[in-house]
């Protein structure tokens, strides 16, 4: 195609398309001096370990190719600090990806277009322009493509002496996705090989991982999606690949510390860990690479719910026995007592529970079934999904007063009230009380009571200023979040607040027998 000394670099290339090891050794002028390599012997040895993995997987699938086994994708996750090269070893995969893959597609996504155009490839051009085969390629914006002299020769038909490859589909490019319109995002797809990057991946929305799946119909043994961040908040598809059993499954998920490794000023992190203190987010965030305890726009700490799930209270027999239900005809209904401090066991086995599947009239009798056995002091329905239940319950002689709970009421404390909303004032109150109250220990699972109290955010409200709201259910759908059902069946119980048995034995207002379970105090 070129000279000798072209084409015997030409072949060099082709020959490491399954061992990325031996490539960044190949291609890049380690410790050649007045280069941007002068001083480094090779990558880092996370980066090199991670390339060896990469090696291994492409073995396991050239085996399983040759005895007619299912193949499958490289997928791989990287939660860090700050600067241990994350970005340079995605410019290194991908330009071994399109160096010994001729005709395969790189895509890179990121949040911005600022982003990729002013981070990300001045990255990945760097690993490019230094190699042994530079002469290859162009770098364009958010594009790096191959040499017209080389894509005149591969376009050509293999008569003429061509391969019959498309020179646009053999290229590294960035894409961004919109939120409203999520389908411009779709559509990419190659035979020869894909490689999907997803840089600053905690900031990328749910459906944008969704929609990557359809990338990598094609069969072949080159596939990889590779996603590398900084864990800053405690929700999302990014954190779920490291927290959530299901979204974790077929992903190589790795978390990296910056503390101790080799080209990372070690000062300056013991500088940070001093000022900031060693068990601060701050830390965790920017040293080690962990998620923090509390994200900047979370409504309620893991620190509060741990001190429910931990506390062991007296008991308070004269605590009023509240039951909140979030209904929900056809879907989940939540349910849930609360006695005083006691939201875990106050009620033993049926303190929790939901149904599923049930319209208005099953529901209203699930109610009364409740209200008959422990006798609540109140029953609390949401009013949103809830009235058709209402309706039903208010017909019946119950034991409990019945009380809806309108979420989307203004909130009752009134016009200096520093909420925007009776949503934001109820979980506010669920918040306060949560260091002294009880609850029943999870694993932090998605769906779980834990996982619901902390994955709600919250925001000021753009129509009155200084208030705060919740964030919407919509906005959690976004982001992959389902609706807290049993967490707003909690908030519920904090609608009301009736006296305690003991007064109103003294104001001889009667109490109903077996008033159900037993409440805590600290």
């Amino acid at each position: 195609m070129t000279t000798p000394a072209q084409e015997e670099i030409l072949i060099q290339a082709l020959a490491l398309r399954d061992d990325p090891v031996a490539f960044v050794y190949w291609a890049y002028p380690w410790n050649v001096p007045d280069t941007p390599f002068a001083g480094l012997p090779g990558p880092r040895k996370w980066q090199l370990e991670e390339l060896e993995k990469v090696r291994a997987h492409l073995e396991a699938n050239r085996f399983a190719e040759d005895n007619g086994l299912p193949l499958s994708i490289w997928r791989a996750a990287y939660s860090s600090g700050r600067g241990p090269g994350k970005s340079a070893l995605l410019g290194m995969l991908a330009h071994w990806h399109i160096s010994t893959h001729w005709g395969a597609m790189a895509v890179v996504v990121a949040n911005t277009e600022g982003q990729l155009r002013g981070t990300t490839f001045p990255e990945f051009s760097k690993w490019f322009t230094s190699s042994t085969n530079a002469h290859w390629f162009q770098v364009e914006g958010m594009k790096i493509s191959v040499q017209p002299w080389l894509a005149e020769q591969v376009q050509k038909h293999p008569s003429q002496g061509g391969l019959n490859l498309d020179p646009e589909k053999w290229v590294v490019k960035g894409k961004t996705w919109v939120a409203d319109n999520p389908n411009a995002y779709a559509g990419e797809h190659n035979d020869h090989g894909m490689m999907l990057l997803i840089d600053e991946a905690a900031g990328v929305a749910p459906f944008v991982w969704e929609l990557s799946e359809g990338f990598f119909t094609e069969v072949n043994r080159y596939r990889f999606e590779v996603a590398a961040s900084q864990m800053r908040h405690r929700s999302g598809s990014f954190f779920d690949l490291f927290h959530d059993e299901k979204k974790r499954v077929g992903w190589n998920p790795r978390t990296i510390s910056t503390r101790g490794m080799p080209g990372v000023d070690q000062s300056v992190i013991e500088q940070q860990i001093k000022r900031y203190g060693p068990d601060s987010d701050f830390v965790r965030v920017e040293i080690d690479g962990l998620a923090p305890r509390t994200s900047d726009d979370q409504f309620i700490s893991w620190e509060v719910v741990r001190a429910a799930q931990a506390n062991e209270l007296f008991r308070d027999e004269g605590e009023p026995l509240i039951l909140g239900i979030d209904p929900a005809p056809r879907g989940k209904t939540s349910w849930r007592f609360r006695q005083g401090r006691n939201a875990r066991d106050c009620c033993g086995s049926m303190t929790r529970g939901s149904w599923q599947g049930k319209d208005n009239i099953q529901i209203a009798q699930g109610v009364l079934d409740l209200d008959q056995r422990f006798r609540p002091d109140a029953i609390c329905i949401d009013f949103g999904l809830g009235t058709g239940v209402i309706d039903v319950v208010k017909r019946k002689r119950i034991h409990g007063r019945l009380h809806e709970v309108k979420f989307g009421d203004p909130p009752h404390g009134g016009k200096d009230s520093e909420w925007g909303s009776h949503a934001a004032e109820l979980w506010a109150r669920v918040r306060d009380w949560l260091p002294g109250g009880m609850i029943e220990k999870d694993n932090g699972e998605k769906g779980s009571l834990s996982h619901q109290l902390t994955d709600r955010g919250w925001r000021y409200s753009q129509r009155e200023e200084g208030k705060k709201i919740l964030e919407t259910k919509e906005d959690m759908r976004k982001r992959g979040i389902d609706s807290p059902d049993d967490a707003d069946a909690l908030a519920c119980t904090f609608e009301v607040n009736p006296p305690r048995a003991d007064q109103r034995k003294v104001r001889a207002n009667p109490i109903a027998e077996g008033a159900g379970g037993s409440a805590f105090f600290d």
